[in-house]
């Protein structure tokens, strides 16, 4: 007499979660073509790690506190003609430009630090594409902050004006406009290039500040760099852009190269990185 000797294969749904396995192994392979997410809903859950996260969530807390405050400060101090609507936009555009860079690491280099980038490139393996949508996220939330901050300065100005009895004057060129815009898109993607070139917030964070002030130190205490320190020291170079709508062709200039420095090489070298280091 003969045996058959079978061999269990286990039950349907067994099987089935087997074949889902496999599937979802092959859709989060980073060569695997037509994986990820479409960008649309990626830069959307971009924006929303922004605003959910703890860090994200206080620090635009900050900068409305800090908008308010200095806002606050130019009514009373002007309140007897009233507070003038350019100079409430310029106190709150400056240190804004120091705070939202901050957004911009958190962006960029919160993940790796937090050790969810496992769960972000899997389901988008694309990392470069990631960054991207991390990029712009953080630049539209800096647009719509300061498309906020116009609008509060203006209705600063209205009331001050009309407390102290003065005449509403909300006039405003189209290059003051430009120039705040490109200001605060140059120091949010700052942000991102040391972010994403160091991965890690506080060191990041560190940098942002340490090094402008040093290059700042340096170019004054040097002879020779010294005339040429808006060439070299983003600051300098983001000073006539603050101050006056009617910037030159060579402070234009002064504000590509530095910009070349301090965004696009760093960015450059960051996103090699990213697109090289091992996810733990």
């Amino acid at each position: 007499m003969s045996s058959t000797t079978s061999t269990p294969v286990g039950t349907a749904d067994d099987r089935a979660s087997l074949r889902s396995d496999a599937t979802g192994a092959h859709q989060e392979s980073p060569g695997s073509l037509g994986s990820g997410l479409p960008f649309g809903r990626l830069l959307h859950a971009e924006l929303r790690k922004t605003v959910d996260t703890r860090a994200g969530r206080w620090l635009l807390i900050v900068i409305v506190a800090v908008t308010a405050l200095a806002m606050g400060l130019v009514m009373w101090f002007s309140r007897e003609d009233g507070a003038g609507f350019l100079a409430l936009l310029t106190t709150a555009v400056l240190p804004q430009a120091v705070l939202l860079p901050v957004l911009g690491i958190l962006t960029a280099a919160s993940e790796w630090s937090q050790r969810t980038a496992l769960i972000t490139f899997t389901q988008e393996p694309r990392r470069l594409r990631v960054m991207v949508a991390k990029a712009l996220a953080a630049v539209l939330l800096g647009l719509v902050v300061l498309a906020v901050t116009f609008v509060l300065a203006a209705l600063a100005h209205v009331l001050s004006v009309s407390v102290a009895g003065g005449d509403i004057d909300l006039a405003v060129t189209g290059a003051l406009v430009l120039n705040y815009t490109v200001i605060q898109v140059i120091y949010i993607l700052m942000g991102v290039a040391f972010g994403a070139l160091l991965l890690n917030v506080p060191l990041a964070i560190a940098a942002f500040f340490v090094l402008p002030v040093v290059i700042s130190i340096v170019t004054a205490t040097v002879g020779w760099l010294r005339d040429r320190a808006a060439w070299i020291d983003p600051t300098m170079a983001g000073i006539p852009f603050a101050e006056s709508s009617n910037a030159s062709a060579q402070e234009w200039q002064q504000l590509g190269v530095t910009t070349l420095i301090w965004i696009v090489v760093p960015l450059a070298l960051g996103l090699w990185r990213v697109s090289r280091r091992e996810i733990k």
